[in-house]
């Protein structure tokens, strides 16, 4: 399978993405951040990336990016 968001190659080894939202360590957010935004599972190594920083700013970046352009 390519990731959505850094186009590598890597193994899913879920039996669906059911499976992969049951079984993930990521929280809710996280989880539909990626679905909503990538519409598939991604890498590990993007996960981690994505764990790691999520909550860095205290918001959705894409949230903090479209409230910059109203104001």
């Amino acid at each position: 399978m390519k990731c959505a968001r850094c186009e590598k190659e890597f193994l899913f080894e879920f039996h669906s993405v059911s499976h992969w939202l049951k079984a993930s360590t990521l929280d809710d957010r996280q989880l539909s951040f990626i679905l909503y935004n990538y519409g598939s599972p991604i890498c590990e190594d993007c996960e981690n990336d994505l764990r790691d920083s999520f909550y860095a700013y205290g918001v959705n970046p894409n949230h903090r990016q479209s409230t910059k352009r109203k104001g």
